[in-house]
């Protein structure tokens, strides 16, 4: 394991998320299962977790839960009828209340898009795994050391605690107009 990986899974062990090395066995799904996948779950290895944040909260699942966030993205959740707008190199790896966040196979970015816009047309939102968990995880650990002081009396999260989450995600994503504006996508 390298040694950013060690950091972010440190990192990630501190903020009280549930790790554990998964192996590429514990894969359900009736496709390969992509390299990138198989490497994040055998070194980082979310087992379940709810970030929160703003709004429902972020779920990353376990490598063995994994195939079945896919239905209603890439078959029919009742029906199992494959579904044609959704592509082949796409698979959701985590979501936030039905939003996914899809792991686009061939160049390893992580896509983003709202359900219930009628087509899916997904946006870059994080350059690889590691910068989406490394991210969601400051949306959960503002959160949560803001306490009841998170919102105003509008219900507008607390400019304070958006400023400190924008410090938190500015060395992960290096730019604070990037950070800015991955915070406004979640409502802070």
């Amino acid at each position: 394991m390298h040694e950013a990986t060690q950091a972010l899974r440190q990192f990630l062990v501190d903020q009280g998320l549930s790790l554990r090395t998964q192996d590429a066995g514990e894969w359900q799904g009736d496709m390969p299962l992509p390299a990138d996948i198989a490497r994040f779950y055998r070194e980082i290895g979310p087992d379940n977790c709810n970030l929160e944040t703003a709004g429902n909260p972020f779920f990353i699942p376990s490598l063995s839960r994994l195939w079945r966030l896919q239905a209603g993205y890439r078959w029919h959740g009742i029906s199992g009828e494959r579904l044609t707008d959704w592509h082949d190199d796409w698979l959701v790896v985590a979501d936030q209340s039905g939003d996914p966040f899809i792991f686009e196979i061939s160049s390893g970015r992580v896509l983003h898009d709202r359900h219930g816009g009628g087509t899916w047309q997904p946006a870059p939102l994080f350059s690889d795994l590691e910068q989406m968990i490394a991210c969601l995880a400051c949306f959960d650990a503002t959160w949560r050391s803001a306490g009841e002081d998170i919102f105003l009396d509008d219900f507008s999260v607390n400019p304070v605690h958006r400023d400190r989450l924008i410090d938190a995600l500015l060395p992960i994503l290096g730019e604070r107009g990037t950070a800015q504006s991955l915070a406004e996508e979640f409502g802070w």
